[in-house]
Order: structure tokens, then C-alpha cells, then sequence
């Protein structure tokens, strides 16, 4: 018995070194906030379609001024005729889809914050880059129905990888918001893989999240 307690606590003293830079090295936290969307090829224009999103960021430290991070959204997307909606404008209407995202992004920190220990230093700013892998999962219309709403029931593509551009500001270690741009690089809807298909224009989504972050 008494082996196996020395045993033990050997491994707890010879695994706390790996644990402890484990939780330097890795940072959990939660990210809550809005979308403005819109769709090239739906005969409108304007980030029109306000949205939600959600979900949990994990970030990992690749150097001083670098880090990697994987996320895990639901996020709305979609396209609106206008912002306002005009009840006696027989063209108006709403497409909202709801995604789930898994956006892989590279982050650049700048704006050193000194705390009074070096495990409060923080970094004002930090620039993101990444690819996104979304998959649509459901489609929700309002309007006189149209082609953009039977597009949407059944032609769009289950399907998206997307260019993610942003910028983060930190108040604090913990708590920041973060403004992000987000391209699809390929057709959500392609009339080329349909014959006939409903409408002739392809459609590619743009989208703007402004999103809080608090990390653990």
C-alpha cells in the first residue's frame, strides 16, 4: 500500500509541470453577440439581416505575440429587402439560415496591458485570420412567396467554407469583443447544378459579427 501512495504522488509531482503549462498555454470562454448579413445574387443590398451568434472559443498561445483558436458557433445568416421592413412594399422579405460554424483562426496581439504580476499582462488588440467551416441547417422565410425562398427550402448547398478577416479589443484579461467579416469562397446556391433552376443568379454570403468574448 504504501508503494502505491509513493507511486502516486510521484506521478501528481512529476505531472503538475505539464498540467500548469497546459493552463498557461490554453484558454477556454464563451462568445455571445449579433450578425448583419446579406447575399449577392438576391437582388438586394445592404447588410440588412440582423442575426445571432453563440458558442465557445478555445484558444492556444503559439508564441509572444501569436495564438491559434478553434470555435464552435451557431450563427445566423441570411438576407433582408430592407432593414425597416415596409409592410405596404409587396417585394419585401426575410431569409434567415441558421448555420453551425467551426471558424480555425490565427491571431496577431499587440498593445502590451502590464498587470502588477506578469500572469496579468494581457494584450490590448490582436488581428484574426482563418477559415471557417459552416454547415447550414435549417432556413426560415417571411414574404409573399418567391424564387429566393423555394432557393432556400431546397437548392442551397449543406456546405460552406468561408474567409475569416478580425479585429479584437480587450478590456481586461478576460473580457473583449471582437468585430469579424466573414466571405463565403464558394456559391452557397449555384443555378449551374440545377436544370431548371429556380433563379438565375449564384449566390455568395457576406456577413459582419460583432460578438463579446469572455475567456476563462
Amino acid at each position: 500500500m504504501m508503494k502505491h501512495k509513493t507511486l502516486f504522488f510521484t506521478l501528481i509531482i512529476a505531472l503538475f509541470p505539464v498540467v500548469l503549462n497546459a493552463q498557461q498555454r490554453f484558454r477556454a470562454g464563451i462568445i455571445a453577440g449579433v450578425t448583419a448579413s446579406q447575399i449577392n445574387g438576391d437582388n438586394s443590398a445592404g447588410y440588412n439581416k440582423p442575426g445571432l451568434v453563440a458558442g465557445f472559443r478555445v484558444v492556444s498561445r503559439i508564441g509572444e505575440r501569436t495564438d491559434g483558436s478553434v470555435e464552435l458557433l451557431f450563427a445566423q445568416r441570411g438576407a433582408q429587402s430592407e432593414l425597416v421592413r415596409d409592410n405596404f412594399n409587396p417585394n419585401n422579405f426575410a431569409l434567415t439560415l441558421n448555420y453551425i460554424e467551426v471558424p480555425v483562426q490565427w491571431h496577431y496581439k499587440d498593445w502590451l496591458i502590464e498587470g502588477d504580476n506578469e500572469s496579468e499582462d494581457y494584450y490590448r488588440v490582436a488581428f484574426d485570420l482563418g477559415l471557417s467551416y459552416a454547415r447550414f441547417f435549417s432556413s426560415r422565410f417571411r414574404g409573399e412567396p418567391n424564387g429566393i425562398e423555394v432557393v432556400s427550402k431546397d437548392y442551397l448547398k449543406k456546405n460552406d467554407i468561408s474567409l475569416v478577416l478580425g479585429a479584437n479589443v480587450f478590456f481586461t484579461q478576460h473580457l473583449g469583443i471582437t468585430l469579424r467579416y466573414v466571405r463565403s469562397l464558394g456559391a452557397m446556391y449555384n443555378p449551374k447544378d440545377w436544370n431548371p433552376a429556380p433563379i438565375a443568379n449564384s449566390w455568395i454570403g457576406h456577413c459582419l459579427y460583432l460578438q463579446g468574448v469572455y475567456l476563462f
